[in-house]
């Protein structure tokens, strides 16, 4: 169990012995969802959630995206707005809003999908070198910094400095509020932040079939122009031992849930056989939806950092 490395108490000055400022930025959180109050009642709590929420689906409200740890940062902030009186009196008529310009290592995959977040209004988590996450309250829920995101990178490099596999991206906070008057952080004791972690997206692809049985493949989309790379060649046993699901319907939309009898790795590719009577039901025309299982149960099977996309198809004929 860990400890908080810090106790509150008010020393004989009437100061807060515990209270923390930001330290030197570690990583950067995108999280759009909120974290009750009975996760955050301790740190080991706390950081239990957060482990769960980068294993949820992308689809998923409380997702966390977890971007690589920075390796160098800049204030970027706007000046504030500053008006006077022709006597002399100067008054700030509005406060610039802060910002940060930091840089990580990726490849051009990686960029990919980071450039997806580019100028989209979301929220953001802070993890400061201290071991501290930084974030904002509404009414007793832990929420993220409302930010806008752009990344950019692999460009030529030029020798001149450290370039190759640098990625950069500008964060741009939107409530001087939320992040200078309603900051609120929260340890994570002993434990690892690394134990949060980055999800990669790898999607199902009907093949072909014979019958009932219907065969899959699963690649991970690159830059690699010669193929994609194939997870089944890695995990195709260990991912068809866990349990799927299917549902079928007029349109893709589907709703209809239909029985899987088995499901095997045979010739590079996922060999799903669906239940004869519920795969002769399907009418000609209507869609298929295989569901595969969770990022929580690839992990806990030891399929590490992976999500795998459903997939929704034509019945073949």
């Amino acid at each position: 169990m860990s400890l908080s490395l810090c106790q509150t108490s008010v020393d004989n000055i009437g100061e807060i012995a515990c209270d923390k400022s930001r330290g030197v930025a570690n990583k950067f959180l995108i999280f759009n969802g909120s974290i009750g109050s009975a996760s955050y009642a301790d740190a080991d709590t706390f950081f239990a959630k957060l482990v769960t929420n980068s294993k949820l689906s992308k689809d998923d409200s409380d997702k966390i995206f977890v971007l690589n740890e920075i390796q160098e940062i800049t204030d970027a902030s706007e000046a504030n707005k500053e008006g006077s009186l022709n006597l002399g009196f100067k008054a700030t008529l509005q406060e610039g809003r802060p910002a940060y310009k930091f840089k990580f290592f990726g490849g051009a995959d990686m960029l990919k999908r980071l450039r997806t977040f580019n100028n989209q209004t979301i929220r953001v988590l802070e993890y400061d070198a201290n071991g501290v996450v930084w974030g904002t309250k509404s009414g007793t829920n832990f929420k993220g910094f409302q930010a806008k995101l752009f990344f950019v990178g692999n460009k030529l490099a030029t020798g001149q400095n450290v370039e190759e596999g640098v990625i950069e991206g500008t964060i741009s906070i939107l409530s001087t509020s939320e992040y200078f008057d309603n900051p609120y952080w929260m340890e994570i004791g002993d434990n690892n932040i690394e134990d949060v972690v980055p999800l990669v997206d790898a999607q199902l692809a009907y093949v072909s079939h014979a019958s009932n049985v219907l065969s899959y493949s699963l690649k991970i989309a690159g830059s690699n122009l010669m193929e994609d790379y194939d997870v089944l060649a890695d995990y195709g046993t260990a991912i068809a031992a866990l349990t799927f699901t299917a549902q079928s319907g007029a349109t893709t939309a589907v709703g209809t849930s239909r029985a899987i009898t088995s499901v095997a790795y045979a010739a590079g590719m996922l060999a799903v056989t669906y239940d004869s009577s519920a795969y002769t039901a399907i009418t000609a025309g209507h869609y298929i939806k295989l569901i595969p299982p969770t990022p929580a149960v690839l992990d806990a099977a030891d399929i590490v950092n992976l999500e795998i996309l459903s997939v929704t198809h034509v019945k073949p004929v």
